[in-house]
């Protein structure tokens, strides 16, 4: 059985580390959720194993796994150029990135191929990433990720 990722952020540098685990990942609209009243964001993504690869840059043999992504003391959740009545579409995640925001509020850009985004806004970072599921053969090979616009 092989072991799950289980990640905890609490600053710029840890949820850099949580970012470089989850680039490529897929997730879709219908697969996050905001509770206003808990201030929790939740996504379940679906992410590259690249940590069990011998080279990180191969694509040959790799894994994908459920993951888990929530972002906890969320005051707001804007998107930009996403379909929100589409939530079966699915979305790429490129990258995830923070600024100061105002009056001591964070923002958290969930950054996505196409120019989509997600901005979280939270007076601090509070988030984890956790693996669920079964691990199987990737169904999009992330190698691939650029055939699309050539």
């Amino acid at each position: 059985m092989m072991k799950k990722l289980k990640l905890r952020a609490e600053d710029p540098q840890d949820l850099a580390i949580i970012s470089a685990i989850l680039q490529d990942a897929r997730v879709s609209l219908g697969e996050m959720a905001f509770d206003p009243e808990s201030g929790r964001f939740m996504a379940a993504f679906a992410r590259y194993m690249r940590e069990l690869q011998e080279d990180p840059c191969s694509c040959e043999g790799l894994l994908e796994i459920p993951s888990a992504l929530t972002f906890e003391k969320v005051e707001r959740v804007l998107y930009r150029d996403i379909d929100t009545g589409d939530r079966a579409k699915e979305m790429t995640l490129l990258t995830i990135a923070t600024e100061p925001g105002r009056d001591h509020l964070l923002h958290i850009h969930l950054l996505f191929a196409g120019g989509a985004e997600i901005q979280l806004r939270s007076d601090a970072i509070h988030c984890r990433l956790e693996d669920f599921g079964e691990s199987c053969p990737c169904r999009v090979n992330p190698c691939d990720h650029f055939a699309e616009t050539a």
